[in-house]
């Protein structure tokens, strides 16, 4: 049973999407539940027939959502719950304690430099009963370790993964005559959008950016680029469910994220094979070497000025490098691999609790 906030197009929300999808390949029944809300992935997850139930509970900060989760366990019997994101990772959890059946596990999909005090000490006294932590990178996990106090023995790092099948491979073409950026991310103060546009009002050359996603930053980031002079060069597309083909119609990426834990839109651009300009972050380093890519300080508006101008200057070098750098992704990152990866997880948790009861 994996619990979720919501249904809204994040990366972990579409990571639930997935692994309930298939983990019957891996003899695993699974579904899903939004306990606080909707969203638009919940026309995927019916177009796919993929079991999700949407709960409505918004008041209280979510706590309403207890004793409906507490139910639908008692009916469902699920061996493991597994929770994703605070709005889940709080109620989903307390919810399975209460139970007194299933063994949690957790995912901790970012590193949480946006937690206060109190999530953050909820999330502590929270992974007390939890059986397992997964980080989807070494750096999540280490930020486990170091400011959550989580016992480095409950973690498990998981790295994301993505449908290869669903990416379509950029052209090794020259870049459009204007060439087209593209970000993609929740409009939000975490993903650097603000970072990006005062560095594109500082690049002279012809350009146009598609800004895919939705969030509570948009008007703010409208006004921004009102005052930047760059509006009429920027579309704002909002939600799509085809960023692959607008991935693939691209000329480069922009990823100027201030954190992340391992951001899926950034595997899925670098797996298409686009030019990408991305912030230092060691995470990200983890996924391409520095040499296939271009990273720039996280917040460094000239940085990523001079970064985007050279990558327009020299389009050539820029495809050769990204397409070395797809190579390396499609090896490592397939959403097969992860898949897997958390069965072995789920399967070791039902082993020991097996053994445990046999020894009773």
């Amino acid at each position: 049973m994996h619990i979720v906030p919501s249904l809204s197009a994040g990366g972990a929300e579409r990571l639930v999407f997935e692994l309930v999808r298939l983990l019957p390949r891996e003899g695993f029944s699974a579904f899903a539940v939004a306990n606080l809300s909707s969203g638009p992935l919940k026309e995927l997850f019916d177009t796919h027939d993929v079991p999700v139930r949407v709960l409505q509970h918004r008041k209280m900060f979510g706590a309403g959502s207890i004793p409906e989760l507490m139910q639908i366990m008692k009916e469902e019997k699920p061996d493991i719950v597994h929770t994703h994101l605070f709005g889940a990772d709080s109620w989903g959890r307390i919810a399975a304690m209460l139970s007194h059946g299933p063994k949690i596990v957790t995912t901790m999909h970012n590193v949480t430099n946006d937690y206060g005090v109190i999530r953050r000490g909820v999330h502590t006294l929270l992974s007390l009963p939890t059986s397992r932590v997964i980080a989807v990178s070494d750096i999540v996990r280490e930020y486990l370790i170091q400011h959550d106090h989580i016992s480095p023995s409950k973690i498990t790092v998981v790295r994301n993964g993505i449908d290869l099948s669903r990416v379509i491979s950029r052209p090794s073409r020259p870049f459009a005559d204007i060439p087209k950026l593209i970000i993609v991310g929740r409009l939000m103060a975490q993903k650097g959008h603000a970072t990006l546009f005062k560095a594109l009002a500082l690049v002279k050359r012809p350009w146009t950016l598609e800004v895919v996603g939705v969030g509570p930053l948009e008007n703010d980031l409208r006004a921004l680029a009102e005052r930047l002079e760059i509006a009429p060069r920027i579309h704002w597309l909002g939600y799509r469910d085809d960023v692959p083909k607008l991935l693939s119609n691209a000329d480069i990426f922009c990823f100027p994220s201030l954190w992340e834990g391992l951001g899926l839109a950034f595997l899925e651009a670098i797996a298409a094979g686009v030019p990408t300009v991305a912030t230092s972050l060691p995470v990200l380093e983890e996924v391409m070497l520095p040499q296939k890519g271009v990273f720039v300080p996280s917040g460094d508006v000239p940085g990523f000025a001079h970064a985007i101008d050279g990558m327009l200057q020299d389009p050539v070098l820029a495809v050769q490098r990204a397409q070395a750098a797809a190579a390396e992704v499609r090896a490592r990152f397939s959403i097969q691999r992860m898949v897997s990866e958390y069965a072995a997880v789920y399967r070791s948790l039902l082993t020991t609790s097996h053994e445990d009861s046999s020894r009773q």
